[in-house]
């Protein structure tokens, strides 16, 4: 039997990785049948003969292979192999194929029993996955601060669950909120937003359109990129309000709220924008949001309508 396990997302995909593995030794505790070849350890000869030996004991066998689409020679003769052998359907057998990113050879899952793909989240999916990882330890968090630790963190699943270990260890049982988020958090705002933004403060559209369709290319979700330019147009219009009444400049993240590495990020862009501009394309945003989230307009028209607005 081959399970092959493949996707973006790393994070989930390893979890499943090792859920096998441990309902495996749970009902086989010699041991001896499991083997996990890595990347570096690919051999096929001695996969070959993991595959071929008699085993001592009356347990089926568990090999794991990661990422052997990296390692030429060794694929070139696993392909070979699963054509001579009946691996796929051999019951006593379970072959995993681990392979992180994008699947290079579509066609291959014919060749498996079963394959699961571990696609990046969207937001909404994500959220939901924040909230199920704090409830498993016993910890409550809003849901502004699920929304400002994604924010600031992305769909990084890594990042996220060794920020959520510190949340939790810091509250132990009590509310999670946004204060916290900025107190424990490092902010991981990409700069191509901040470019992006600063370029069409400066009615470079050119470069915000190539900015923004580079993130698109790389598989980032529409939605995600429109919630970060809202959360920095709100967040612009948070600090500019508070300047335009005498806040000084080092008084700014106390006022606002907001994590000081984000107010030296933001401040710059205050100068190329007045608050009655700001107001006006926030409330854009907000249009367009709304008309992407509710099917009215694709992702990639969405971004488009905003640089051709700004």
């Amino acid at each position: 039997m081959i399970i092959l396990l493949y996707g973006e997302d790393t994070f989930r995909q390893r979890e499943k990785l090792n859920e096998i593995i441990e309902q495996y030794q749970a009902k086989h505790q010699s041991g001896l049948d499991l083997m996990r070849f890595r990347e570096e350890d690919l051999n096929f000869d001695k996969f070959r003969q993991k595959v071929e030996v008699v085993s001592m004991f009356d347990e089926k066998k568990l090999i794991v292979l990661e990422n052997l689409f990296n390692k030429k020679d060794f694929q070139e003769d696993f392909f070979e192999y699963l054509k001579k052998s009946k691996l796929k359907d051999n019951q006593d057998i379970l072959v995993v194929i681990y392979q992180s990113g994008k699947l290079p050879q579509a066609d291959f899952k014919r060749r498996v029993s079963m394959s699961e793909e571990f696609s990046p989240l969207d937001n909404l999916a994500l959220a939901r996955w924040v909230k199920k990882e704090v409830d498993k330890n016993k910890v409550s968090i809003s849901q502004g601060a699920i929304r400002k630790l994604i924010i600031y963190t992305g769909n990084d699943l890594w990042q996220i669950s060794n920020e959520l270990n510190k949340l939790i260890d810091y509250k132990k049982g009590q509310l999670i909120d946004e204060q916290d988020i900025d107190l424990l958090v490092k902010a991981k705002i990409d700069t191509n937003i901040f470019k992006a933004i600063d370029a069409l403060a400066q009615r470079d559209k050119k470069t915000a359109f190539r900015l923004l369709h580079e993130h698109l290319s790389q598989g980032d979700n529409e939605i995600y990129l429109l919630s970060m330019f809202i959360y920095q147009l709100r967040t612009l219009l948070r600090l500019k309000d508070l300047t335009e009444k005498g806040t000084p400049f080092y008084n700014l993240a106390k006022q606002s709220g907001l994590h000081p590495f984000v107010v030296r990020k933001s401040a710059q862009q205050l100068k190329n924008f007045s608050l009655d501009q700001l107001k006006r394309i926030y409330q854009y945003l907000m249009k367009i949001d709304w008309e992407l989230k509710t099917g009215q307009i694709d992702g990639p028209t969405a971004l488009d309508l905003l640089i051709a607005e700004i």
